[in-house]
């Protein structure tokens, strides 16, 4: 089996879709890979881009702008138009 393979962006490139989802009322994840271990990783804060991120695994920190990254869109149904009847 062969190891997978993240698409990960330059920051810039996907600003604008990012701050797209935002608008929205979206939370948006950033997500990138350890360029010590080659970790997936996802930032626990939403709707905040760094630079820069440090693995939990290996503790390498690694730079972001540099690497590039990508993000998970999060969103919350609202069904209370669906309860009225």
């Amino acid at each position: 089996m062969s190891p997978t393979t993240y698409e990960d962006y330059p920051i810039k490139e996907i600003k604008e879709a990012v701050d797209e989802h935002i608008a929205r009322g979206c939370l948006v994840y950033q997500k990138f890979t350890c360029s010590g271990c080659g970790e997936r990783l996802m930032i626990e804060e939403p709707n905040v881009f760094y630079i820069r991120g440090t693995c939990n695994k290996c503790g390498v920190e690694t730079d972001i702008e540099k690497t590039g990254c990508n993000y998970l869109v999060a969103t919350i149904a609202d069904f209370t138009n669906d309860l009225d009847g």
